[in-house]
C-alpha cells in the first residue's frame, strides 16, 4: 500500500503527524495540570532513535522503581528508598547513580497486562499483543524500522544485541524489518570481513550471478516477501563496504568510558548501542537476563541494579553530553513484575502491576505516572497498557498509531489486526 505518509517530505509528514495526533490521540484536549507542566514548549519534539531496554525474566517494581517503604511487614524487605535530584520521584536504594540523573526519567507504575508465564509476556511486552496460533506480530522495533528511509544510513535499522531465542523478530512484515541480531558488543557485527585471498570484485561478481539465476523465480513469484529475502543480500553488501561498518568497533573510544559503562556483557551492549545510534542506527534492543527472581530476590536484583544502575546513567551522561539525549529515546521495561509478598526469600511472577520507564527524547522527567496500592499489587491510579506504552513510544517518535500497513489479504494497523485495539499515548509524556 502506498500510505500517504509516504509521499510526504520530511517537515510535512511531521506536520500531519502532530496534527494526526491532536485530533486522533486526544492530546490536545484541554490539559491536566501534569500534562500542561510537560508541554512547555510549542514546538513539537520527535525523537530519532530509541534504546531499548529488555529486563528479562521479570523485573521487581518493588526493588526497583515502586518501592514500598510504608507496606505492611513481608511485602517491601530490604530494599531501601532514596530521593532523586526530582522532588516528585523516589526509586530504590539500588539505583544511587540513576537517581542523580532523576529529572530526565520519567517512570510508569501502572503497566499491566495478563500474561504470567515468560514466553506468554515477553511477546506482549514486545509485540503489544498476545501470542497467537494464526498470527505473529512483529515486535516494536520492526515497527520503527519500517518508517526509516531507504538510503538514511548504511547501517541496519534494528539491531538486537542478543540472540533471537523466543523473539517474535518482525512477525508478519517482511525479513528486512527483522532486528540485526550481535550476540557480543565486543566482537561487534561479526562475518563482515571477505575470507583471505577473496576480493570485492569476485563477491561482486558471484552475487550478480545469483541475481541473474533468482531473476525467473522473482518474476514468478513477485510477492514482497520473495523479493525481501534477496534484498537482505543487496544489504549485506551495503553494509560490508560502509564506512559506518567501524561503529561496531568499541575499542575506538577514549578514555575511561569503556569502564565507565561497566566491563560486562549488558554494560558494553549499552555503549556500543550509543555508538550505533550516533551512526543512524534507529532501533537498538538490548536484553539484560537473570531478574526471574524466586529465591534469593535481593543479593540478585541488588547485584543487577548495579549492572543496570553503572551502564544507564553513563548512556545519560553520555547522550547528553553529545547532543544526542534530545533525539534518543531510553526505554526500559519487562515482561512483568514480581509478587508483592515475599515468597521466602523471593518473588513469583506478577504480570497486573509492574514498572518501566522513559527517558530522553524530549520527555519531561522527574516524574512517575500512574500509581499501584500500598503492597504494589494492583494498579490504582491512570492504568497503562502495553499498547499504551508502544503508542507513547510512537508518538514520541512522531509515528501514528493510525499508520496501515498491507499483511496478507487485510490490512493491519500499527498495533495489531484490523478492528483492533489501538494503544493511547500516555499523555503527560507527548
Amino acid at each position: 500500500m502506498n500510505h500517504p505518509l509516504n509521499r510526504l517530505d520530511d517537515l510535512a509528514r511531521r506536520e500531519f503527524i502532530t496534527r494526526m495526533a491532536k485530533t486522533c490521540l486526544g492530546v490536545s484536549l484541554v490539559p491536566p495540570v501534569g500534562l500542561a507542566r510537560a508541554l512547555e514548549t510549542n514546538a513539537p519534539k520527535f525523537a530519532g532513535h530509541v534504546i531499548y531496554l529488555y529486563m528479562r525474566g521479570g523485573m521487581s517494581h518493588l526493588d526497583t522503581f515502586d518501592t514500598k517503604p510504608d507496606a505492611p511487614a513481608g511485602y517491601q524487605g530490604s530494599t531501601r528508598t532514596i530521593k532523586t535530584k526530582s522532588e516528585d520521584l523516589q526509586i530504590s536504594g539500588f539505583f544511587p547513580k540513576l537517581a542523580e540523573h532523576g529529572k530526565k526519567v520519567a517512570v510508569v507504575r501502572s503497566m499491566h497486562h495478563t500474561q504470567g508465564a515468560h514466553e506468554p509476556g515477553m511477546y506482549k511486552v514486545l509485540t503489544g499483543y498476545e501470542v497467537s496460533a494464526s498470527m505473529k506480530h512483529p515486535a516494536l522495533g520492526s515497527w520503527v524500522a519500517r518508517q526509516v528511509t531507504q538510503g538514511a544510513s548504511t547501517l541496519p535499522a534494528y539491531i538486537r544485541l542478543a540472540d533471537l531465542a523466543g523473539h517474535p523478530s518482525s512477525g508478519f512484515m517482511d525479513a528486512r524489518f527483522a532486528p540485526v541480531p550481535v550476540l557480543d558488543a565486543n566482537k561487534g557485527l561479526e562475518h563482515t570481513q571477505l575470507q583471505n585471498g577473496d576480493s570485492m570484485t569476485n563477491l561482486r561478481k558471484r552475487t550478480g550471478l545469483a541475481e541473474k539465476l533468482n531473476s525467473d523465480f522473482l518474476k514468478r513469484f513477485p510477492m514482497d516477501g520473495v523479493k525481501a529475502h534477496s534484498d537482505v543480500f543487496a544489504d549485506a553488501i551495503k553494509l560490508m563496504t560502509s564506512k559506518d561498518l567501524d561503529a561496531f568497533d568499541i575499542t575506538q573510544e577514549k578514555g575511561n568510558l569503556v569502564n565507565d559503562y561497566g566491563a560486562n556483557y549488558f554494560g558494553q551492549g549499552v555503549l556500543l548501542a550509543r555508538r550505533l545510534v550516533e551512526r543512524g542506527t534507529k532501533f537498538v534492543e538490548i536484553e539484560l537476563g537473570g531478574w526471574d527472581t524466586h529465591s534469593n530476590n535481593f543479593t540478585q536484583v541488588e547485584a543487577l541494579a548495579k549492572v543496570v544502575d553503572d551502564a544507564v546513567s553513563t548512556l545519560l551522561e553520555d547522550l547528553e553530553a553529545r547532543g544526542l539525549l534530545e533525539s534518543t529515546l531510553v526505554v526500559l521495561t519487562t515482561e512483568f513484575g514480581r509478587s508483592p509478598k515475599i515468597n521466602g526469600s523471593g518473588r513469583d511472577h506478577h504480570p497486573i502491576a509492574f514498572s518501566s520507564f522513559i527517558a530522553g527524547g524530549g520527555v519531561k522527567g522527574g516524574q512517575a505516572y500512574g500509581k499501584t496500592d500500598e503492597t504494589g499489587t494492583r494498579v490504582i491510579e491512570n492504568p497503562v497498557t502495553v499498547l499504551d506504552f508502544h503508542a507513547t513510544i510512537g508518538a514520541l517518535m512522531g509515528v501514528s498509531p493510525h499508520d496501515l500497513i498491507p499483511a496478507g489479504s487485510g490490512s493491519f494497523n500499527i498495533y495489531g489486526g484490523t478492528g483492533a485495539k489501538r494503544g493511547v499515548p500516555i499523555a503527560p509524556f507527548v
